[in-house]
């Protein structure tokens, strides 16, 4: 984008998960290269710290939420202040990754003639696409978070808004904020780090299993699973088997605000769960230089790459293997460790990411120039 187009982030949560903290890789590279950086979101915590360090920043305090009936006026005043912010600062596009926040990001889009960019990091039905994107609420480009989660939902958001644009943009990563992986004093540490929230399908209750095995192959190794509980019922169940459970082998520490001190003290990483869009998490073992063990799954495989240590869905038996074999083999953990923080540099650095992010908006911005100059020839 040769003329440094404006472009207004909405984001409806100040809290440091995945979504905020690519947002903020992306806002701190836009930053840095001079362009302005314009956000609408709740200004406090973590967020609030994080757009407070930028040189070129503006930002519009925003609570956003899906409106009932009673609260209509509430949303309407918001939607009248974000107008405002966008036309005062002259903003060309409009970029929302959010659904609680994409009915009023569409809203304005429509008052004030701008552009809509969404950006999704979940699997949806079919059905809450036709409620997200149906009527006048078509965006005029969907990102998702990999090539694999994009093969897995065009086919629901082209049946619901046929001509849009779906495109994949990997999320990204700015390495100097982690540790610098490799030694061996991390090659040395005897405790294994599983961050993910606790649900079914991360299946944090294979950890049990996995350590009897290692301990049968004399591998005497600690798990620290950081997290909180998404689903009540499967936390109960993994309580429950922590309290039957010899031994202190694996603990659950919950939620962890400094997550790259945990990578630090790592020996490996893993990943259990039964599907992924991307998988945060591995990136950030990348960045770390911790190595990765896991199932193979789609998203997992196209962030980590080739020549990894994944084996099948749920053959825990598989999963031990290169667990022992990293722990026995030095050369081999630190050739694996090095070569993940180089494919997290060359690859999900917000400088290869965001030019690609900021052709997708000129791609938009020269669609919506035809459109607006086809209609004013038909006048």
């Amino acid at each position: 984008m040769k003329n440094k187009s404006r472009i207004l982030y909405l984001r409806a949560t100040p809290m440091p998960g995945a979504g905020t903290r690519v947002l903020v890789h992306w806002l701190s590279w836009l930053d840095k290269n001079g362009y302005g950086v314009f956000v609408s979101a709740p200004n406090k915590g973590w967020l609030k710290e994080r757009l407070s360090r930028f040189q070129n920043g503006k930002v519009l305090d925003a609570n956003f939420f899906i409106p009932k009936y009673r609260e209509y006026p509430r949303f309407l005043f918001l939607v009248f202040r974000l107008s405002l912010f966008v036309i005062k600062n002259r903003i060309d596009i409009i970029h929302c990754n959010s659904d609680v926040a994409y009915f009023a990001a569409c809203m304005v889009a429509r008052i004030t003639r701008r552009p809509i960019v969404t950006h999704l990091r979940f699997h949806y039905r079919k059905e809450f696409y036709s409620w997200l994107f149906g009527s006048w609420r078509k965006p005029d480009l969907v990102i998702l978070v990999s090539e694999s989660f994009r093969r897995e939902e065009i086919g629901k958001i082209h049946a619901v808004a046929p001509d849009t644009p779906v495109k994949a943009l990997h999320n990204c990563i700015d390495v100097s904020e982690y540790p610098k992986g490799g030694s061996q004093e991390q090659f040395a540490s005897d405790y294994l780090f599983y961050p993910a929230a606790i649900a079914e399908r991360k299946r944090q209750i294979q950890l049990f299993q996995v350590d009897r095995l290692l301990q049968e192959e004399g591998e005497n190794l600690r798990f620290l699973v950081a997290g909180q509980p998404k689903d009540k019922k499967y936390w109960e169940l993994c309580k429950q088997e922590s309290e039957r459970y010899p031994g202190n082998h694996i603990e659950f520490v919950g939620h962890v605000n400094d997550v790259a001190s945990m990578y630090r003290g790592a020996f490996l990483s893993l990943t259990l769960s039964e599907y992924e869009t991307f998988g945060y998490s591995v990136l950030e073992s990348m960045a770390s230089g911790v190595p990765v063990v896991g199932y193979r799954i789609d998203a997992v495989e196209e962030v980590l790459g080739e020549r990894t240590y994944l084996v099948d869905l749920d053959d825990i038996e598989a999963l031990v293997k290169p667990v022992v074999e990293l722990n026995g083999n030095a050369a081999q953990w630190e050739a694996y460790s090095k070569r993940l923080r180089q494919r997290a540099l060359d690859y999900f650095s917000p400088d290869y990411i965001c030019p690609k992010l900021l052709d997708m908006y000129a791609d938009v911005l020269t669609k919506r120039s035809a459109l607006r100059h086809v209609d004013d020839s038909t006048r």
